[in-house]
């Protein structure tokens, strides 16, 4: 009988899909935040573009992240996104 090669790699991937399916749309906000940052700052690093450039771009989409977050969209007591 055989079987798959990733019949191991199968449970990681129900684990992953399990705690990606947890995550608020909150969680995804927080964490997209210092991703831009590292994104601006990979700009810097890769292009001619200076770092108070790049940095105040991360800025500017880090701060519309917090802008949906808090006031735009902001959580509701009670309800089932927490």
């Amino acid at each position: 009988m055989s079987t798959s090669s990733n019949t191991d790699n199968r449970s990681r991937r129900e684990h992953w899909r399990r705690v990606l399916g947890r995550l608020s749309r909150y969680d995804l906000l927080l964490a997209a935040i210092p991703l831009v940052f590292a994104l601006a700052l990979s700009v810097y690093a890769l292009t001619p573009v200076p770092l108070q450039v790049a940095l105040a771009g991360g800025a500017l989409l880090s701060g519309l992240c917090f802008l949906d977050a808090v006031y735009l969209n902001p959580p509701i007591e009670g309800s089932s996104d927490s």
